[in-house]
């Protein structure tokens, strides 16, 4: 049986990571590491041992080495790297594999990686986000599950990434103005990649500067996403869809 208090801890270490800022030691990021490292392999181990399906243990993120060294951008909370958060982070109900989330999976891996050029390890990350925060990518998905139009509170997330506030707001503008359906691929995907070309390039480079699928979950995860409870277990769980689709 996996531990529900552990999945908890575990979300809370990641989120800490690098949070301490300018003049802290990488010693409390190794720590920190450490025990994600050892709850992990619990959980891991105890769902092979179970049969209850849960994916290989991923490798985690390379921590800072030099003490001083400001916390890469990529394991900096939201207050620190500034901007909206795309979602909260709570993902969705129902983010099970089926075979229409496996191709809108392709769909977006195959469009980031021709216009990013982008691996199809950092790809996978991207999408491992964007699969946990839609429930199975579910490009017409309102926060708390319901599917079709977006409604009309700002603060709850719609899409694929779950846009939230103003961001949500610029959604629903670029598709106006585009005469795109918000529930569509098109427009999710047409929106992501605005984005990430203006006012969220920042998240794509720092992908571009990881080489696995599970850096790159972490790193987007933190640089777009931002989520103020990032649930990186499940993140993580859901990159073996992608990297099996």
């Amino acid at each position: 049986m996996i531990d529900a208090a552990e999945l908890k801890r575990l979300d809370q270490l990641i989120h800490q990571l690098g949070t301490g800022g300018a003049g802290t030691g990488s010693a409390n990021d190794e720590n920190i590491a450490r025990e994600i490292e050892q709850i992990l392999a619990d959980l891991f181990s105890e769902g092979g041992s179970s049969g209850s399906g849960m994916p290989a243990m991923p490798s985690l993120p390379s921590m800072p080495s030099s003490a001083g060294r400001v916390a890469p951008a990529s394991y900096r909370s939201a207050s620190q790297t500034g901007g909206v958060p795309a979602g909260d982070g709570s993902g969705q109900v129902g983010s099970a594999s089926t075979p229409h989330a496996r191709k809108t999976a392709q769909y977006f891996m195959t469009n980031l990686q021709r216009d990013f050029g982008l691996t199809r390890n950092q790809a996978a990350g991207i999408v491992a986000n964007l699969w946990h925060e839609s429930g199975g990518m579910n490009p017409g998905i309102n926060q708390g599950g319901a599917i079709g139009a977006p409604n009309s509170n700002m603060q709850s997330g719609y899409g694929i990434a779950q846009w939230t506030g103003s961001r949500k707001q610029d959604y629903l503008d670029y598709c106006s103005a585009n005469r795109l359906d918000p529930s569509s691929e098109q427009a999710n995907y047409g929106f992501l990649k605005h984005e990430l070309q203006t006012t969220q390039a920042g998240a794509i480079d720092a992908v571009r500067n990881t080489e696995s699928a599970q850096d790159a979950t972490v790193v987007f995860c933190n640089t777009f996403e931002r989520p103020g409870d990032p649930q990186m277990s499940s993140r993580l769980a859901d990159l073996q869809y992608i990297l099996t689709a």
